[in-house]
């Protein structure tokens, strides 16, 4: 087992802002973690799935800045 670098940041989505996770491992692999509660909460409040933010955090944290 290796511990990985972390961070946690949030990202503006069509839905809101969305906490996310990142640790990044040793070969440059990014894994990232939306907050499933901050998904939750806004897939409930706009009305859609909760797949649909989950994807939108995903977006996001490759789009460019």
């Amino acid at each position: 087992r290796m511990v990985l670098a972390r961070e946690e940041r949030t990202v503006e989505t069509a839905y809101g802002p969305v906490r996310v996770k990142l640790a990044r491992a040793p070969d440059g692999t990014l894994n990232v973690a939306p907050e499933f509660e901050d998904c939750r909460r806004l897939a409930s409040e706009r009305g859609v799935p909760l797949k649909v933010v989950h994807q939108a955090a995903l977006a996001a944290v490759v789009a460019p800045r």
